[in-house]
């Protein structure tokens, strides 16, 4: 066959046949811009770190010849100076592998190689829809079609938002299954095997999720062949001649094939991962075959063992519920929810309403339907698509029944593509072929719009922009804190203090050892590195910002030079333990101490100045922050502390204290950080938007301004002494029955208060709070201050008719 410029000249006159195909890269370049912008950090929100990533490239950073291409988290040496590993070898090691030369190009440079990795990984994002556009193209015979679904389908929430996530879960999962895909509808087409041999081998050097792609189109192909086989052996004459010849001929399906080729591809690569953590840690004479992370890992996953070994319980109730949740957040493109105001938030424990679950059950029946119009060569493909998120969630149903693990969302994905096909092909088969073709121009003309404007609002809610100057700077300090000990024993101390995972992705070379998972040790390593800086000799980072490294200095000096500081310090509160706030930090110490003071788990939550600086997760659940509890508290003396980080915005209050979980909180304290110039400014604009936007609703000792939800309180001049004593505030419903049952005795809502953080701020001599009072229809307010066992200084009614 030969190729000529003349020969393709008419399909390039046919501009409205290829235009599809000339947007969708303009469109993927459109999403590499928008979500490959700032992502050389490691953190999705405030405090929250992108673990799947950074887990990785910490395995990626460790991958090597020297250690057999182990796929650990760590290497470290122990006191005999052999190896020790952590081995995390649930993936094949394939992607690994392709992102370590992608990222060698970069040294030493730990900010550009985590954004090469994040870049790569939107690359194959890319890819896989491109693929799904040329699998769809032959399916469904029309460019337009086959762009509308792809541009649909990978607008999703779950797909951008783990677009750019270098995890063997996801992103590289999600390009070997479109690879995979495509084979399957060339084969489908046109009978070439080969190819979907070689795609399926190329693709589980990716992921095992292809397996749950590779399962239905096997067992419907496999068994859709036995069944013509054995009706031509039942209406045959000779039946054992033709029977015998049926089953030599399923022993020979291409079908079987497959899945002999597969499953073998597969074990070896498995056989390699158990084979290098047998050997870890200098030979695995005493490890049995479940100990082997590996193993491990698929046991609980396939609920062999104990998923949760705390709360082993499966909610086989709500699991396909969750399931068909998920199917139905993949059939809604971001921008779609965006425009209605939902929220999905794949961190977030995952709804279990009915409405949603419907909603995807629908979309699954409709995915199903697009089967009818679809070519009829094409249609295993489709049906293995709308089946693939099913077929992996069901047998690692332990695995995909916790609400964390989102990423597995993701692969519904492919049902989605299936349903965009419906209105197109349905339209060309109802309406004819003239207006069909109309129909599949106005999809993917409305899918275009769609596809960008998904990506540039899953991008824009990618938070954690104030954190990622930080994360810069703390790996910019770990760069030459890696050149200094490359190949030498390194401790950490507080340990987590910079995320266990970014702790071993930063110092992956050096060979790092655990310090500080309980008492002070008086044994140092060779290098310590801390979040603490002591002006001491031994400190060989005095330019560092917030990763300082020492040598030769041991944690139980760290230990006693915290405490003195502490110690040197007046606590912002004090409770069962003093509360000190130092450094961006805030720390807990107690005098004496034994180890029940701190068995029960700390809390720590930030109220905001302004609360658009939270995550939005935290805006939708009671206006604060939780800082997680790492639960490492250091003993030193008979004296015990802790420190947590805090986030970099300005903070109005921390709620902190103890508490026992499903029982009472033991402590807890209100303390409230010194008010900077950001927040000032912040409280000034407010005041003075509320000031003039109208008339007070009443006035009395304050200013009273009624706006929607929200009740605010101002003052000018005003001082602490203004806003001693409490402020009571009754809510009256229009109707009794919008209430609550246990409160419509009483006949309204009190939510009184007392002027403090985050309630209520003074400031620049003025005085400000607001309140949020409840979405039922209010008929008046009642609100007013007062000395507890003494006077009513002021009092005021608002008659609201709401």
């Amino acid at each position: 066959m030969s190729f000529s410029l003349a020969s393709i000249r008419p399909r390039l006159a046919d501009w409205r046949g290829w235009l599809p195909l000339a947007a969708l890269p303009t469109l993927m370049f459109i999403a590499l811009l928008a979500l490959g912008g700032d992502r050389g950090y490691l953190y999705r929100a405030e405090g929250e770190h992108d673990w799947g990533t950074v887990k990785n490239l910490a395995i990626v950073e460790n991958l090597s010849i020297e250690h057999n291409f182990l796929l650990t988290t760590r290497v470290w040496r122990d006191e005999d100076g052999g190896f020790r590993y952590a081995p995390y070898g649930r993936f094949p090691v394939g992607g690994y592998v392709l992102l370590k030369l992608a990222l060698l190009p970069f040294g030493n440079d730990l900010a550009a190689k985590l954004m090469a990795a994040r870049v790569l990984m939107l690359m194959m994002f890319c890819g896989a829809a491109a693929l799904a556009f040329l699998a769809m193209s032959r399916v469904t015979g029309s460019r337009s079609t086959a762009f509308a679904a792809a541009a649909l389908a990978f607008s999703g929430f779950h797909a951008l938002y783990h677009a750019d996530e270098a995890s063997g879960e996801t992103v590289m999962d999600l390009f070997g299954a479109a690879l995979v895909f495509h084979g399957m509808v060339v084969f489908a087409q046109e009978g070439r095997f080969r190819q979907l041999l070689l795609k399926t081998c190329a693709a589980l050097l990716l992921g095992w999720h292809v397996y749950a792609l590779l399962m239905p189109f096997i067992v419907l192909g496999f068994g859709g062949e036995a069944f013509a086989l054995l009706r031509a052996a039942v209406s045959s004459n000779e039946k054992v001649k033709t029977a015998r010849s049926a089953i030599i001929s399923l022993a020979r399906s291409r079908y079987a094939v497959l899945a002999a080729v597969s499953i073998l591809f597969g074990s070896a690569l498995l056989a390699f991962n158990f084979a290098n953590e047998y050997m870890a840690d200098g030979g695995g004479g005493q490890k049995t075959l479940s100990d082997l992370p590996s193993v491990d890992s698929m046991l609980r996953r396939l609920g062999v063992t104990a998923y949760d070994r705390e709360n082993p319980k499966l909610e086989r109730d709500v699991f396909l519920k969750r399931q068909f949740y998920r199917a139905g957040v993949a059939s809604v493109p971001y921008a779609a929810a965006r425009a209605f105001g939902w929220e999905f938030r794949g961190w977030e424990a995952f709804y279990v309403a009915l409405a949603p679950a419907v909603w995807g059950l629908a979309a699954t029946g409709a995915a199903l339907a697009a089967l009818a119009f679809a070519r009829r060569q094409s249609r295993l493909p489709m049906a293995t698509a709308v089946l693939f998120g099913f077929c992996w969630a069901i047998p690692m149903r332990h695995n995909t029944s916790e609400p964390v693990n989102s990423s597995e969302s993701i692969f519904y994905l492919w049902l989605a593509l299936a349903l965009f096909t419906l209105a197109p092909l349905g339209a060309r088969r109802l309406l004819g072929e003239r207006l069909g073709k109309r129909a599949a121009i106005a999809a993917a003309a409305l899918a275009a719009p769609i596809f960008a404007m998904s990506v540039f609002y899953a991008g824009q809610a990618t938070e954690g922009w104030r954190e990622a100057e930080r994360q810069r700077a703390e790996m910019a300090d770990f760069d030459d804190i890696r050149e200094m000990t490359r190949g030498e024993a390194v401790a950490v101390f507080p340990f987590g203090a910079f995320g266990p995972n970014s702790t071993a992705y930063y110092l992956a070379g050096s060979y790092g050892k655990d310090a500080g998972e309980g008492p002070c040790e008086p044994d140092a390593a060779d290098f310590l590195v801390s979040v603490y800086r002591i002006e001491i000799p031994n400190l060989l980072t005095p330019d560092s910002r917030f990763a300082f490294l020492y040598e030769n200095l041991s944690p139980l000096e760290l230990c006693q030079w915290k405490r003195r500081r502490l110690e040197s310090a007046e606590p912002a509160a004090g409770a069962a333990f003093d509360v000190y706030l130092q450094d961006g930090e805030i720390s807990y110490m107690k005098a004496p101490c034994e180890p029940s003071d701190y068995e029960a788990p700390f809390y720590a939550y930030v109220h905001p100045v302004n609360p658009d600086d939270m995550p939005a997760r935290f805006r939708l659940g009671g206006g604060y922050h939780s800082i997680p509890d790492p639960s490492v508290v250091f003993e030193y003396g008979g004296a015990c502390f802790m420190t947590l980080r805090l986030p970099t915005y300005p903070i109005a209050a921390i709620q902190t204290g103890q508490w026992l979980p499903g029982e009472e909180r033991l402590w807890e304290v209100f303390v409230n950080p010194p008010l900077n110039a950001e927040a000032l400014a912040f409280y000034e604009k407010a005041y003075q938007d509320i000031a003039s936007s109208g008339e007070p609703a009443a006035r009395s000792g304050f200013d009273l301004y009624l706006d929607g939800d929200t009740l605010s309180y101002l003052k000018a001049p005003c001082g602490e002494d203004d806003t001693r004593g409490r402020f009571f505030l009754s809510v009256h419903p229009a109707d009794v029955r919008d209430m609550p049952k246990d409160r419509r005795e009483i006949g309204h809502d009190s939510l009184n208060f007392e002027f403090a953080p985050p309630v209520g701020a003074v400031f620049n001599g003025k005085c400000m709070a607001t309140r949020r009072l409840p979405d039922y229809d209010i008929a008046r307010i009642e609100t007013g201050q007062w000395i507890p066992g003494g006077e009513r200084l002021w009092d005021a009614e608002i008659v609201v008719g709401r």
